[in-house]
Formats: structure tokens, C-alpha cells, sequence
């Protein structure tokens, strides 16, 4: 397999359009890293440019070492995976697998065996014969997964190759590809809009908005410490809950919301490095399931709220209000006597509280 580095990678189109903004990252051999952000924010460009499809306005992008911003698709031995499958559709499962090979020119026997064994991995050893019109959308992926496979390329590449599938489909591929990429050892960029699909099958992710690269990590870090405010409410599901207000020093170091619906002291293992940005705006950021109808310790702290919403999952609850005029969720036990109008005690850990500057979006603490 291969390492895939990119430093300092630019596109710009005509109009002086910048899509991709210094893109600096390394894949590791073996590695399955995950390209995320909301649309538009250059991931699937910058797969096209590792691809060779899209030409690098600036930049160095080298596999296993060796510069390839001037090599052809077809010589940088890369597999790509399309979200719409881009199957043959007069051909056969088998003819689709087979047809870059044989425009390799691989031997027959070799073509044969290398299909048989993608087959099997990929479960469509009785699909063989049928045409795609005759499979379901999952066993089409499937085939386009292992035309990939049979080729052994150095790297394989993941265009949002499940948001065409049924949200019960999806996370039976997700489950797929993440084995196949233990049978096979392979070295896989993966690109989607789907912060689900980035957190269950990344080694690591890359976090992009508006062409820019916020964080580069692994899942849990991006959850536990993101880098900005972008990352810490596009990574969990659902997102983080912001207020804004601002920290000031009396006895202590407090957090106020601007309207003052919300004031409570700041966790002393926090406020030491909030000591430069006492007098700035900030917003705090609490996670859904950081709320709870209990108070668990000493650094508790109780906010009354009214339901706005109330939505039952069954294994949980999510309840939907407002503090300080900022639109707030809380993932709770699962309680069916909630209602809709009722005003209610809610407990958060100030200990679990991340604070961001409202100006840049930058983690202070």
C-alpha cells in the first residue's frame, strides 16, 4: 500500500475561486482517513487532486514519497469509487470487474481469480451473471467496491459512496467497508458529509469548512478537544449547544449570557487558562448528553427550562428549549411523562463545558 502526503495544496478556478486553501496532511500507510465538512467545503476536489483528475493550482501532493502532481491518472496506481457507482450497465457483474484489467491487458487466469476473490470478500460470488438493473442499490456498491479491489492499487478512494442508500443500507456498508479495509490492509481516503459515517470508520479525520483544513484527528480527539467552534458542533450528533456571553471577574472568574439567564463560576481547573481573555466575549459550548434531570456532584449546575419539543427515541429522549434566547437540545434517559409547555430543572457538569471566542471560533479552554 502507500503514504499519500499533501503539503501546502491550493485550487483555484477560473475567477480566482479558491476551493482548497494550503491543504497540509498525511495518510498513513494502512491508514483510513476521512475527509468531512458540510458541502461545498472542497473534500471531494481534493480527492479528485490525490486522483489525478483535478489539476493542483499550488502545491505537492506525493505518494510513497514521490512527487505525482505531474503523473496521470493511470499512472499513480489509485482506485476511485464514485457516489453513483459509475457501473457499465449492458455488461455483467463480472464483465464491470473485470473491464480494467483486461485493459491492462492481465491475463486471463489472473483476472479470473483476482474477481473470484473479491467476490467472496464482498458476497456477490451468485451475482456474478446478473446485469446491474437486476441488483439492489448495496450489492451495485458492492460491485463498484470490488472493480476497485481487483485492480490491487496502491490506494483506495471513497466519493460519498453511501449517501445514494437507505439509511439502513448505509450503516450495513459502513460496517463493509470497515472490515474490508482490515482483510485487505489497505491504505483508504473516504469522503462524505456524514460526521456518523467520519466518527464510526476514521482512523483519523480531516475536518474542512469553506476549503480550509480546521483539525486533523483522531475521532475521539475531535470530540473531546476540538480545535474551534466549527469543529466541536459539526463532530456529535447531535450538535453541541452554544451561548454566548461573556467571563467576568469578581470573587471568581463567572460566565454570564448576555441576557444573564445563565451565570454561574467557572470550574477552577478551567479558569487558570481563561486568565488572558477574562474581559472578552465567549461562548460556551455543552453537549446534549451533558445534561441530565439529576444533579450528579458538587460542580453541578441547575438551569430551569421550558419544553419546546420532545422527541422519543425510545432508548432516549431529546428535549428542545431555549437559554438565554440561544436554541438549545439535551439528550436524556428516556422519560415518556415530559411535556410539551412544562417548565423543568435540567443539570449540567460545568466541568464539561468548552469555551470558544465568539469572534474567531477558537477553543479557549
Amino acid at each position: 500500500m502507500a503514504e499519500i502526503e499533501l503539503k501546502n495544496v491550493c485550487k483555484v478556478y477560473e475567477g480566482s475561486t479558491k476551493v482548497v486553501t494550503d491543504a497540509n496532511f498525511t495518510v498513513n500507510d494502512k491508514e483510513f482517513v476521512v475527509l468531512v465538512g458540510p458541502s461545498g467545503c472542497g473534500k471531494t476536489t481534493i480527492l479528485r487532486m490525490i486522483a489525478g483528475l483535478e489539476e493542483i493550482t499550488s502545491g505537492e501532493i506525493r505518494i510513497d514519497g514521490k512527487a505525482v502532481n505531474s503523473l496521470p491518472p493511470k499512472d499513480r496506481d489509485i482506485a476511485m469509487v464514485f457516489q453513483n457507482y459509475a457501473l457499465y450497465p449492458h455488461m455483467s457483474v463480472y464483465e464491470n470487474m473485470a473491464f480494467g484489467l483486461k485493459l491492462k491487458k492481465v491475463a486471463k487466469q489472473e483476472i479470473d481469480f483476482r474477481i473470484k476473490e473479491a467476490a467472496k470478500i464482498l458476497s456477490l460470488e451468485d451475482y456474478l451473471d446478473r446485469k446491474p438493473r437486476a441488483l439492489s442499490g448495496g450489492q451495485r456498491q458492492r460491485v463498484a467496491v470490488g472493480r476497485a479491489i481487483v485492480r490491487q492499487p496502491k490506494v483506495f478512494l471513497f466519493d460519498e459512496p453511501l449517501s445514494n442508500l437507505d439509511a439502513k443500507l448505509r450503516v450495513q456498508m459502513r460496517t463493509e467497508i470497515s472490515k474490508l479495509h482490515k482483510q485487505l490492509g489497505a491504505t483508504i481516503i473516504y469522503v462524505t458529509h456524514d460526521q456518523t459515517e467520519a466518527m464510526t470508520m476514521g482512523d483519523r479525520i480531516v475536518v474542512m469548512k469553506d476549503g480550509v483544513i480546521n483539525q486533523v484527528d483522531t475521532p475521539m480527539n475531535l470530540y473531546n478537544n476540538p480545535a474551534n467552534k466549527f469543529v466541536a458542533g459539526f463532530i456529535g450528533s447531535p450538535a453541541m449547544n452554544f451561548i454566548d456571553g461573556k467571563l467576568v471577574k469578581e470573587d471568581e472568574l463567572k460566565f454570564i449570557s448576555n441576557h444573564k439567564d445563565l451565570i454561574f463560576s467557572v470550574d477552577q481547573t478551567i479558569s487558570a487558562g481563561l486568565d488572558g481573555v477574562k474581559q472578552n466575549e465567549v461562548a460556551i459550548g455543552i453537549r446534549p448528553e451533558n445534561f441530565s434531570l439529576e444533579k450528579k456532584s458538587s460542580n453541578t449546575f441547575e438551569v430551569i427550562v421550558t419544553l419546546q419539543v420532545i422527541e422519543h427515541m425510545g432508548n432516549e429522549t431529546f428535549v428542545h428549549f431555549e437559554i438565554d434566547g440561544n436554541e438549545c437540545m439535551a439528550r436524556i434517559r428516556p422519560n415518556e411523562t415530559l411535556k410539551v409547555g412544562e417548565s423543568i430543572n435540567l443539570y449540567f457538569d460545568t466541568e464539561g463545558i468548552n469555551y470558544f471566542h465568539s469572534g474567531s471560533g477558537i477553543k479557549l479552554a
